[in-house]
Formats: C-alpha cells, structure tokens, sequence
C-alpha cells in the first residue's frame, strides 16, 4: 500500500486554528470531528489511534484525519498549536512527521495564528495559503518532491504577489505563470489543485473581500471602490460583487455600517 503522503491534501475549509496549554498528564479520548495538525512547541503529547501511537513534540508533527478515534496522554506539558479544518478529497491516515524543530515551520505557524486572530480582510485565503506553505514545508522535510504540495512552492511566490498587487487591473495568468517560471497550462493546473480555483477567480475573490472592507469602513462611491480593489469598471464589479454575494455592493455597505 502507498504510503500516505500529507502534502496531497486538499482543504475545502479551515473550521478553527488555536494555541493552547494542557497540564502534564492529562487524559482524554475523543474522536477528531475535523481534520487535525497538532504542532508542539513545548512538550510532549502522545496520540494513540489504534494500536499505534504519534507523538507530538517540538521535532514531530501529528496529522488526524477526520472521524478518528483517538487517545490522549500529555507527557509533558507545553504550548501546542492545532488547526482544524476539512479536505476535498481523502483525508487520508493518521500518522506523524519528523520536522526538527524547525524554524521555518515556527515562523510560518506565526504567521497562521496573526492572520487567524487578526480577522482581517481575506483572512481565510490568507490562511489556506500560509498552511499550505506549511504542508510544503513538511513535505520538504520528507522529501516528498512531486506532491502537490511541493509544486505548491512553485507558485507561492506568485501568489504572495497577488495579494500585494492586487489592486493593479493587469494581473493575468500568463504573467504570474512567467514570474513563477513554469508554463501556463502547467501553473494553472497546480493553481486549481491547491485552492480548487484557477488563478483569475482566486484574485477575483480577493479583490471582493478587499472590497467588503471598503465598502463598511469609508464613504467612497461603488465607482472609486471598484477601480481602487483592481475591477476594470463598476458595472463589472457589481455583476461579481452580486453573484459571490447574493448583495448589490450598496445593499452590503448599508446591511455592514447598519449592524456594525
């Protein structure tokens, strides 16, 4: 049987990501409602799912997928971090991986936990990017490389530019497949694979998430909101505004002022 092989994953939604500290020895069995990657910065948890067990510490990594069953003994107590969150496709096996106190994987879990917590614009997307910088990351460890997420790094960087240039009406995939030099069936391929939609509807989204903001925190008409988040025209920007929303870009701004 092909071992399973983490970095394939493909998340459909991030229901929760948290840090928190369990006293030394405690004791709990449950059953994983989501998907779990559980990241010990301090610490030791062990994890028995069956007859094996995954150990969480500083230099390991535990992955449990959906519906499992699972023990809990803290070894010893310290900081631990958990997402949760669903996957597109299998969810594969529960299993642990060895990362090596890595200062990278600390780094961009930092970076998850600012955007989680901070709530801010297109926080989610933010999110989902950043944790499969972190899958990439472990995949890389692995030498996991041709998994998803290893090709994953080819297009972080044009990604990253997304979202700092997105205001800027020429972003198209030709450019961003150039930047990440690849070509541009092949960067669309790995962009639809990694967040489920290809590259122009990724940065449509942004840009209307962008635009929410706008829309509940100033007093600039639709026009000057719709060029100044990257749409060509405001006629366009309303068609997309109303079709992600079900709201017309005037009914968002006065529904969000009104209960905010």
């Amino acid at each position: 049987m092909k071992k399973f092989d983490i970095s394939n994953l493909i998340i459909s939604h991030i229901s929760n990501i948290y840090r928190h500290t369990v006293e030394e020895d405690a004791e709990t069995t449950s059953v994983a409602e989501h998907s779990l990657l559980i990241i010990k910065q301090k610490g030791r948890s062990v994890y028995t799912v069956g007859a094996n067990e995954h150990i969480a510490d500083p230099d390991h990594i535990v992955y449990l997928p959906a519906g499992t069953e699972y023990s809990l003994y803290v070894d010893r107590e310290g900081a631990c971090c958990v997402i949760e969150f669903d996957t597109a496709d299998t969810a594969g096996e529960a299993c642990s991986f060895f990362i090596g106190d890595d200062e990278e994987i600390a780094t961009s879990l930092k970076t998850i936990l600012y955007y989680w917590n901070l709530r801010g614009p297109a926080y989610h997307s933010k999110c989902l990017s950043e944790i499969y910088n972190l899958l990439t990351q472990i995949s890389n460890i692995h030498s996991y490389a041709y998994s998803l997420a290893g090709k994953y790094q080819l297009i972080h960087r044009s990604v990253s530019f997304i979202e700092k240039n997105y205001k800027n009406p020429d972003l198209y995939t030709p450019m961003l497949a150039k930047m990440s030099g690849i070509g541009e069936t092949y960067y669309r391929n790995i962009f639809l694979a990694v967040f489920g939609v290809p590259p122009t509807r990724y940065i449509q989204n942004y840009r209307i998430e962008k635009a929410k903001e706008r829309l509940v925190s100033t007093s600039e008409s639709v026009d000057q909101i719709a060029t100044s988040v990257g749409f060509a025209n405001a006629s366009y920007f309303c068609k997309v505004f109303k079709a992600q929303t079900g709201m017309t870009p005037s009914e968002f701004a006065e529904k969000g002022k009104r209960i905010g």
